[in-house]
């Protein structure tokens, strides 16, 4: 199909309906979040750019949402290569410089980084669809509601998050769900129904077949650490084409079929253990 027709909306949505995942028991996946105590440059980004003024001093889903509403002001969308490095301060810096737009990769590892400088849990999530001659796909950032004891979708190259019909923020595992089930999803909590509105559930019905996103989230993760691994999310019976094919060799792939082990909270941080005020 080579990329998203809104005409095969219906087509998007009824695979997301058919295909369920494996209810067998799975091992937790050892995913890391890198904490800016750990890393000179997520302080240096937090505090080149004042992110603690950008959040704002609301609660901690407001915090989430002004975040990725400032790196979506800072950076537009456009269908170009990554840039190289691709990490947070150079981004930023070289947009300001030039004007140039990013594309989701580039915008996502902004915003995975950007929170990450605040000590949020978030990884970058790839967005992927079942259609194995399509090129397109979508990248976004996931990070960890305490509040809400789950992962939820942030989406900063068009400046969106997705809401049921009560206001509630969604993971991408619920974004999922309620589309195939043909429930209420609202961008940016918002009820109306506009072109744009329609055009990007459509797509995204499209992109949310099945996920992929990197063990280690991290600083400018694809320059340290030259050995990677990723962890896939696939539905039973699924099997992309790129999976049947030997990785390259400094890249290993986990393969999960169980949502609750890939979206799974994360552990808690020795360092959030030595700072946790007694109770």
């Amino acid at each position: 199909m080579f990329g998203h027709m809104q005409t095969f909306t219906d087509h998007y949505l009824k695979l997301l309906e058919l295909t369920g995942y494996s209810t067998a028991s799975a091992e937790n996946i050892p995913f890391q979040y890198q904490s800016e105590s750990e890393a000179a440059e997520l302080r240096k980004l937090r505090q080149t750019y004042d992110l603690e003024k950008a959040a704002g001093s609301g609660d901690e889903l407001s915090r989430i949402i002004n975040l990725m509403k400032w790196v979506g002001q800072k950076l537009k969308h456009g269908d170009v290569p990554a840039p190289d490095p691709c990490h947070a301060l150079h981004v930023l810096e070289h947009v300001q410089q030039t004007g140039a737009r990013m594309n989701c990769y580039a915008i996502a590892t902004v915003l995975n980084e950007a929170y990450l400088s605040l000590g949020f849990r978030s990884r970058r999530v790839f967005c992927r669809s079942y259609d194995p001659y399509d090129p397109d796909s979508h990248v976004v950032t996931a990070v960890f509601s305490e509040s809400l004891r789950k992962w939820v979708y942030m989406d900063a190259s068009w400046s969106h998050f997705v809401t049921d019909d009560q206001g509630i923020l969604l993971s991408p595992e619920e974004f999922r769900y309620r589309l195939g089930q043909r429930l209420p999803v609202r961008l940016n909590g918002n009820p109306e129904s506009s072109d744009w509105n329609e055009f990007y559930l459509s797509y995204m019905a499209k992109n949310l077949f099945w996920f992929m996103t990197p063990l280690h989230s991290e600083y400018n993760a694809e320059a340290v650490r030259p050995s990677k691994t990723y962890c896939v999310l696939l539905p039973e019976h699924f099997e992309p084409v790129e999976m049947k094919q030997a990785p390259p060799e400094n890249v290993s792939v986990i393969v999960s079929r169980s949502p609750l082990h890939f979206w799974s909270p994360p552990a808690v941080h020795v360092a959030d253990k030595e700072t946790a005020p007694a109770k």
